[in-house]
């Protein structure tokens, strides 16, 4: 039997209606959750302004109310990264963490390298700088070497913009939205070339760097021609996230193009498959971690469970 006009417009108004509700139904699991979460981030803060979290049996970390990042960190954030870290680096390595903030992938790394390794964690802001420094104490870990400095392309001064309503992961040379309001300061830069020649380090020691410096990252990148084009150049592990670059001047297909051509190709991790995967060009990256490599099967071999 055919359904007349009426009875048709009937059944599209019912589907729509049963839409809407479960529209509102979600939305209101997800109101409750996120209070229920809200409320147990606060309940650990009832009377301290920070708490020492258990990262994993080896690693303590300060989280602190005032972060943004630190109730990421509590939620568990950038895992697929935070793992492979800790995968690929081996006893007596050596990994740059440029944008360490509080110190998240330095503290995981620390007693993977173990005391021959080095760790340099870059943070720039001045009170971030002083819990990074607090996080290394608090583990006693000998192997990290905070460097209160910004990583660009030349050694010089730069205007630093910085959160002052919590948003401190995305502090940056950048004018980003999160930052509006807050405050400025003068930061002194050197390059990554530089830094690595004044300090006598070896190119081959360099096994792994971690680049999140919230839209800076193409400046950093320049400032590290030398070492990319090494044949024993590390991996690099970069934020790829438009808005950020867009503010800083550039995007995220040039950051793609600039590091390919030294000869590097960009892969994408998921950690549950313990799989690198090739990540073709895109147009647009709303907020992705990708790895430059040079040697896929190199890479691959160290992260074999």
């Amino acid at each position: 039997m055919v359904k007349n006009t009426l009875e048709y417009r009937i059944d599209i108004r019912f589907f729509r209606l049963l839409e809407k509700i479960a529209i509102w139904y979600r939305r209101k699991c997800f109101e409750k959750r996120a209070r229920k979460e809200t409320q147990q981030w606060n309940a650990l803060f009832y009377s301290t302004e920070k708490i020492s979290w258990k990262l994993t049996d080896l690693v303590k970390i300060n989280l602190y109310n005032d972060s943004v990042l630190s109730r990421y960190i509590y939620e568990g954030f950038e895992e697929d990264e935070t793992i492979f870290v800790q995968r690929y680096l081996s006893s007596g390595d050596t990994f740059f963490d440029i944008g360490a903030n509080v110190g998240l992938f330095s503290l995981l790394a620390a007693p993977i390298v173990g005391e021959q390794g080095k760790i340099y964690a870059f943070e720039p802001t001045p009170k971030t700088f002083d819990r990074l420094c607090e996080n290394i104490d608090l583990n006693s870990f000998k192997a990290i070497k905070p460097i209160q400095v910004g990583l660009s392309d030349s050694k010089g001064k730069l205007s630093f913009n910085i959160s002052t309503t919590g948003f401190d992961a995305w502090n940056s040379f950048a004018k980003l939205e999160n930052l509006k309001g807050g405050q400025t300061i003068d930061v002194q830069t050197t390059s990554l070339d530089d830094f690595i020649a004044d300090n006598a380090i070896e190119t081959s020691e360099i096994k792994l760097i971690k680049i999140d410096v919230e839209g800076w990252e193409l400046n950093v990148l320049k400032g590290a021609k030398n070492l990319l084009q090494s044949i024993e150049a590390p991996v690099l592990m970069l934020e790829f996230t438009e808005s950020n670059a867009f503010s800083a001047g550039c995007y995220c297909g040039e950051i793609y193009d600039f590091v390919e051509d030294f000869g590097y190709k960009w892969y994408r991790y998921n950690s549950l498959n313990n799989e690198l995967v090739y990540e073709q060009k895109k147009l647009h990256y709303p907020y992705d971690n990708l790895f430059a490599i040079k040697n896929i099967e190199e890479v691959r071999l160290a992260i074999k469970i």
